[in-house]
């Protein structure tokens, strides 16, 4: 029987999902923490190389073939994290830009009533 809870298990951190999840929230709570300069794009990609190349690692996997594929792949898992933060963040600021507008308006009709 297995104890607890296990939110992320081998067969799921070996999948193309699974590297983008990790990928994404490791880039996520590393982000606040970087240099207002660096690109959270560059975070993303260094996040998924990392990823990529430490499952090699874990899972016995090392040679030359795989560590070029890795890196290749890293680019694919990267740019579907940064998919996924981007859609969040574009609705996430969609929603208070209508918010804004609404409470201007709000504010308009109140003048405008006195």
């Amino acid at each position: 029987m297995q104890e607890g809870i296990n939110w992320i298990t081998v067969d799921f951190l070996t999948t193309f999902t699974g590297a983008v999840f990790v990928t994404n929230i490791i880039t996520h709570f590393m982000k606040d923490y970087m240099p207002e300069k660096m690109d959270k794009k560059m975070l993303a990609l260094m996040v998924a190389v990392f990823v990529m190349i430490t499952n090699l690692f874990i899972f016995d996997k090392v040679s030359s073939q795989n560590i070029y594929l890795s890196i290749i792949n890293s680019f694919f898992v990267a740019a579907a994290a940064m998919g996924n933060y981007e859609i969040l963040t574009t609705k996430t600021k969609r929603a208070l830009l209508k918010e804004t507008e609404a409470k201007k308006l709000v504010e308009w009709v109140k003048d405008k009533e006195k």
